[in-house]
C-alpha cells in the first residue's frame, strides 16, 4: 500500500486525508491537536504534531512517503514545496501560494520530482473531471459545484469560508500564470 503524507490538516486538509486513507496508507502532519485528534479519532489515520514552518520537521513528515500532499496555507505553501521537492517527493499542491512555482521547475528536474501545483477542487479537479469525460462522451452542459456553497445560504454572500478566506483572495489578487507555446 502507498504510504502519504498530508501536510496540513485543516478543513480541506482533513478531507484529502479522509479521502486518501480509503485506499492509501496516509499520515496527516498539522500543528494543531483538535485537527488530528478528529482524524485519528473518526478515521482512524495515522498522525503526526508537528510544526511544518520549521525545514527539518517538513523532510522528517515526508521520509517515509511515496507521495505527499501539501495542503499547507499559501503564506506556507511556496517554502514547504521546496523543502518537498528537495526531499525527493512527488507531490500534489493545493497550498495557491503568491510566488512562482515555475521558479522550483529547475529543482524538481533535478531530483527527479513531478510536482502538480495549484491543483484544487476549483480550479482544477473540476476541470480535470469535465476534461476526461468531455474526451469520452458527447457533453452538452457541465455544472460544477464546489465547496463554500452551504445547504443553506445566508445573504449577502451566500456562501461558507471552507477554505482559507486570506488564500482565496490571493488567488483572485494575483497575477496569472500560464506556459504559451511550449
Amino acid at each position: 500500500m502507498k504510504k502519504i503524507s498530508v501536510l496540513g490538516a485543516g478543513m480541506v486538509g482533513k478531507a484529502i486525508a479522509a479521502d486518501l486513507h480509503e485506499m492509501f496508507d496516509v499520515t496527516s502532519c498539522d500543528i494543531d491537536d483538535n485537527s488530528l485528534a478528529f482524524l485519528s479519532y473518526n478515521f482512524n489515520i495515522k498522525v503526526k504534531k508537528t510544526d511544518l514552518s520549521v525545514d527539518a520537521n517538513i523532510v522528517e513528515a515526508v521520509k517515509n512517503a511515496d507521495f505527499v500532499v501539501n495542503a499547507v496555507p499559501g503564506y506556507m505553501g511556496y517554502h514547504t514545496l521546496e523543502q518537498i521537492i528537495k526531499a525527493g517527493k512527488n507531490i500534489v499542491d493545493i497550498s495557491f501560494f503568491p510566488e512562482n512555482a515555475f521558479e522550483l521547475n529547475k529543482l524538481a528536474e533535478t531530483n527527479n520530482v513531478t510536482a502538480i501545483v495549484d491543483c484544487g477542487v476549483a480550479p482544477g479537479m473540476g476541470n480535470i473531471i469535465c476534461g476526461y469525460h468531455n474526451e469520452r462522451m458527447q457533453m452538452s452542459d457541465y455544472k460544477c459545484y464546489v465547496g463554500g456553497l452551504p445547504f443553506v445560504r445566508e445573504w449577502p454572500f451566500d456562501y461558507k469560508a471552507v477554505f482559507s478566506p486570506i488564500d482565496v483572495i490571493e488567488e483572485y489578487m494575483r497575477p496569472a500564470r500560464y506556459i504559451q507555446n511550449n
